[in-house]
């Protein structure tokens, strides 16, 4: 069973329409619909939100193939912009060894600095 499929199966089990869990994440409906179907993929935040409101971990969503997939491309992606910030870096780097709760925080504290990052340059640029 797909990911989306996978989705389609907790949602459902826990008596919920497609609009509110697409509200809770928030995505559009639609959008949910073809995850759902298979017909698009999410990306790895949209998996994460997604499993954070449906309650449960990546692994009841994903297969460790396609979970440890997306969390590489996530950590390749934290790695370009982090060059700069060594303890953003360690983060990423030690991260592997840790469960996916403290993954999440990890991906979120990462994604601040990112946003951190990007305003201040904004900010440089435009004095």
């Amino acid at each position: 069973m797909g990911v989306g499929k996978e989705i389609a199966r907790v949602r459902k089990a826990k008596g919920w329409t497609q609009k509110y869990l697409a509200e809770c994440v928030p995505i559009r409906p639609s959008f949910l619909s073809e995850i759902e179907a298979e017909k698009k993929t999410a990306s790895f935040d949209t998996i994460v939100r997604l499993a954070d409101a449906l309650n449960c971990s990546l692994d009841e969503l994903a297969s460790s193939e396609l979970a440890d997939a997306a969390a590489a491309s996530e950590v390749d992606r934290a790695m370009r912009y982090c060059k700069e910030d060594s303890l953003v870096r360690k983060s990423v780097i030690m991260m592997y060894s840790l469960d996916e709760n403290e993954k999440y925080k990890i991906f979120t504290y990462i994604q601040d600095r990112m946003e951190l990052s990007n305003m201040r340059s904004r900010l440089t640029s435009e004095t």
